[in-house]
């Protein structure tokens, strides 16, 4: 977004208030300075330089969760999200709590898998006692290979068509089961997939942290690399990763990777779904945000959900209400990110479902780590997984 963008977005702001109705972060504290109107204010005042750049605003900038709920509320039009990253990329420095990550982000950028080594080296020495004193949270096993180090062509000898897949750091390194079970579903309707070995970060939690010069030149990378792939499609089952290489993109890059679809989009797309029966259970849906505010993915996976024999679905009340994860928020907002949660919890627990399924890794990490928290007698699962579960058993 250039300057001069920026400065108008900032003064098309009526202070009317639609954007904190559904803002997580202000209906939690009931705080001015933490919904996105207050946000937009403070950050009009530093704008025209009545106020400096402190850690305490800093706070407040980052302390926003980039759901996305507010951005579809604005009666004035404005790309709130956006306008939070452009004052998370002018805070930075005066952000003292994002400087280790910063410094970490900036080699993983350039070496992503030795930072991924390291800290799978780090979480097996002092994650255990650590996490047992409650000073760290929930985090899955970081894997010892790669799921972008696997076979490259999954080849097909029936071959309806060829998908490339991108994977995203949380496949790539948390939950490579995840992209197996998409492959079997792939694979078993006659699809070639190719897994590209290229492929970069989404940049999604460096502009997070205010490095927007290292977002776009991963952005850049990915673009150059995956629009050389002859697909007939490319997929993400991660829904911030669709989402800020749809939307955000094109504004670091003028360019963006096309043919890029969310798997619920592709499931309903190519009948993957269809006459498939599961063993009866009761089932719910956690809409992630990203998908439901920032790609407007509601209905889809529903719909699937809906479609296979043996699950009984029940709505959860505020099904479209973030989890508390939230990405780097759920590190540095710990109290924030763990009072969402609980709302999230209650909600599910009034369904009585024996399974929730949502279309997120991020969700699953914050779900499998309430579940722990509250010790909840509920299976979470990834969409893809109940599809391959009614596929191959």
């Amino acid at each position: 977004m250039r300057d001069s963008t920026y400065n108008n977005e900032l003064l098309k702001c009526v202070r009317c208030g639609a954007c904190k109705t559904l803002c997580p972060t202000y209906s939690t504290t009931l705080n001015e300075s933490m919904g996105a109107r207050g946000r937009i204010a403070m950050l009009g005042e530093l704008d025209m330089e009545r106020f400096t750049p402190t850690k305490r605003l800093a706070e407040k900038i980052f302390g926003c969760m980039l759901c996305g709920a507010c951005k579809n509320l604005c009666p004035a039009g404005i790309n709130i999200p956006e306008i939070i990253y452009q004052g998370r990329t002018a805070l930075k420095n005066s952000y003292s709590k994002g400087l280790l990550l910063r410094t970490a982000l900036k080699f993983s950028a350039s070496s992503p898998d030795t930072f991924f080594f390291i800290l799978r080296w780090l979480q097996r020495l002092f994650y255990q006692p650590l996490s047992k004193t409650g000073f760290v949270r929930y985090i899955p096993e970081i894997t010892p290979r790669p799921f972008k180090k696997r076979v490259q062509v999954y080849k097909n000898i029936k071959k309806v068509s060829r998908i490339a897949f991108f994977a995203g750091c949380s496949v790539n390194y948390f939950y490579p089961y995840l992209g197996d079970a998409l492959f079997n579903i792939l694979l078993s309707k006659g699809h070639e997939v190719v897994v590209f070995k290229g492929e970069n970060c989404c940049g999604s939690p460096f502009r997070a942290l205010g490095l927007e010069q290292e977002a776009s030149e991963l952005a850049r990378r990915n673009i150059e690399h995956f629009n050389k792939v002859r697909a007939e499609a490319i997929i993400s089952i991660c829904p911030t990763c669709t989402m800020v290489i749809r939307e955000q993109y094109p504004l670091l890059t003028g360019d963006t990777i096309s043919n890029l679809l969310d798997i619920n989009e592709f499931l309903i797309k190519y009948d993957i779904a269809e006459n498939l029966e599961i063993s009866p259970r009761t089932v719910t849906y956690h809409d992630p945000c990203h998908l439901s505010y920032g790609l407007g993915i509601k209905n889809e996976p529903r719909q699937i959900l809906k479609g296979i024999k043996g699950v009984q679905f029940t709505e959860m009340d505020h099904a479209d209400e973030c989890c508390g994860f939230a990405g780097l928020f759920s590190l540095h907002f710990k109290d924030m990110s763990k009072s969402i949660s609980r709302k999230k919890v209650a909600n599910i627990s009034k369904t009585s479902a024996e399974t929730v399924v949502t279309s997120c890794p991020g969700c699953i990490t914050q779900l499998e780590s309430v579940k722990k928290e509250a010790n909840l007698n509920i299976d979470i699962r990834h969409i893809i997984e109940v599809i391959d579960e009614a596929m191959h058993g």
